[in-house]
């Protein structure tokens, strides 16, 4: 069963990039860099705000040393892939939340040794092995996304037809990827939950109130706001566990993130939830 899992998720998460990507277009996201204010908001609070947020909350909880590690490094790493789709989903600022990806993405070689270093962990993981971290989430985040902007953009006619047939399925894997990811994380974290959990839980509620903060001081409209909360609550959690096991060897500081990994999907269906309704409320209905 977890074969079949592991197997089927790099698969889904290529999909629902690709849908997203269909409803981008260059001139979208080249729109948030020239007027960055929305993005230069989200990255504040995303790569600055969220890992000192998680040293405090490390302290505050009394954490041990490996699980304040283990908060701080789920604090450090780029936006989570499946954010874009969720971003779509609660009616965010689209082309916001891709920027936001591609550049915490882009940063992590660099922001995750340097949070890491600034927590005083001894034994960095190496830039080249980040490297392939992110040559890795370029391949199934960011490479679908470029094909789906691509053939919008080339066959808008085909476009509006395949997200009518994708849209339906693009959900049902939506779900899966949920409910696998509570499958093959439910037992660490009832393992765990007593002594690590509140923190984790405290770092991803604090990643939705400095977000909503920062787009209000900022004066960011809803879209942008939606946008911002969902890349900032939604961390990668598979690269914070493959730095933990693979580049660090000590499984154990993965451990927050197991937990984090569930903690945000039941965020982000709440959000999703929310803005719906919200919507709904607009319209009158």
């Amino acid at each position: 069963m977890t074969e079949l899992l592991s197997a089927f998720l790099p698969m889904g998460l290529v999909l629902l990039m690709f849908v997203v990507g269909l409803r981008l277009s260059v001139p979208k996201i080249t729109k948030t860099f020239l007027t960055p204010k929305a993005l230069g908001t989200g990255l504040v609070v995303q790569v600055i705000l969220l890992p000192i947020t998680a040293f405090i909350l490390a302290r505050v909880f009394m954490l041990s040393e490996p699980m304040t590690i283990g908060l701080i490094l789920v604090a450090a790493v780029p936006g989570g892939v499946t954010s874009n789709y969720i971003a779509q989903m609660a009616g965010a600022d689209l082309a916001l939340s891709a920027a936001m990806t591609l550049v915490t993405t882009a940063l992590s070689v660099v922001t995750i040794p340097f949070v890491l270093m600034l927590a005083g962990l001894a034994d960095l993981p190496s830039i080249s092995g980040l490297a392939r971290i992110s040559m890795m989430m370029i391949g199934v985040a960011l490479v679908p996304m470029a094909a789906g902007i691509a053939l919008a953009s080339w066959w808008p006619e085909w476009t509006n037809k395949a997200i009518r047939f994708l849209d339906p399925l693009s959900k049902l894997v939506f779900a899966t990827v949920v409910l696998a990811t509570f499958i093959q994380n439910w037992q660490p974290m009832m393992e765990h939950f007593a002594s690590v959990g509140p923190a984790v839980v405290g770092l991803n509620l604090a990643a939705l109130a400095l977000a909503w903060a920062g787009a209000q001081m900022m004066g960011l409209g809803a879209e942008r706001r939606r946008a911002i909360m969902v890349e900032a609550s939604l961390q990668n959690v598979a690269v914070a566990m493959f730095v933990a096991g693979s580049l660090l060897h000590n499984p154990t500081l993965a451990i927050p993130a197991l937990i984090y990994a569930l903690v945000m999907n039941v965020s982000a269906l709440l959000q999703i939830s929310l803005a719906q309704r919200s919507s709904l409320a607009t319209a009158g209905v």
